[in-house]
């Protein structure tokens, strides 16, 4: 399942609801500025590298997004992951394998119980975008600093902060905690891009640290984008499961 990170890089927040900063002065998300990516549709070509405690693997990525609705990826490269298509909806996600000839479907439920940390489709739309993985929050707190702010979240036992950059208004990093666990996700945004005269991070790296039996675990993954494009014209998300293909 980790190819599912591989969809890497944190999701529409903009809001125009009052925020507090840490000193309690009053500050609208509208001043923040934030830089978020308009599209119906966006289409991406990455190098991508998986890291885990022994292993490691290569793969070049084909991406495809419908805004807040569908995610289409197609890997190929290592063993491992060549041959390997996958379709992520809001409540349902599906990996085929096309060389091992099996597949998967799962809710985010699942997956969050794989990874032992709380997965939705909006979290990994936002690592394919470079944005804030969570809506703007009545309760949200703001930390001034000398290069931007960081936009303190709670939402239950997960507390996410996000650092916005004063250069280019846009998110440079992510951190997220779930304290009942303390598993940790970090997402980190870099070499900042314009297309369509808009900015778009063209690479970033994801850091996934759970816990299970074995002690501490974490997951890496650093993607580099070769080609990133921004349309209103529809695209294709070709994918279906042959019917002699195993559920895995």
């Amino acid at each position: 399942m980790i190819l599912l990170l591989a969809l890497a890089i944190v999701f529409l927040s903009s809001c125009s609801k009052k925020l507090v900063t840490s000193n309690n002065d009053s500050i609208n998300r509208v001043e923040l500025e934030i830089n978020e990516i308009d599209f119906e549709y966006l289409s991406i070509k990455s190098k991508i590298k998986f890291q885990e405690a022994s292993s490691s693997k290569n793969a070049t990525a084909l991406i495809r997004l419908k805004k807040d609705s569908i995610i289409w990826f197609n890997l190929s490269g290592t063993l491992g992951v060549q041959g390997v298509r996958g379709v992520l909806t809001l409540d349902s996600v599906m990996i085929i394998n096309r060389v091992d000839k099996e597949y998967r479907l799962l809710d985010y439920a699942e997956l969050s119980e794989e990874f032992n940390f709380k997965i939705d489709y909006f979290i990994i739309q936002s690592m394919v975008l470079g944005e804030m993985p969570k809506r703007a929050q009545e309760d949200e707190t703001i930390t001034r600093r000398d290069d931007g702010y960081i936009i303190h979240q709670k939402f239950g036992d997960i507390y996410i902060d996000n650092y916005i950059s004063n250069s280019n208004n846009k998110v440079t990093e992510v951190n997220i905690l779930e304290t009942s666990t303390k598993n940790s996700m970090t997402l980190m945004y870099g070499d900042f891009k314009e297309v369509n005269n808009q900015i778009f991070p063209f690479s970033s790296f994801v850091s996934l640290i759970h816990y299970n039996e074995f002690g501490e675990l974490e997951t890496k993954v650093d993607i580099k984008h070769s080609k990133v494009e921004i349309s209103n014209n529809d695209l294709n998300f070709p994918f279906t499961i042959p019917k002699k293909y195993a559920r895995k």
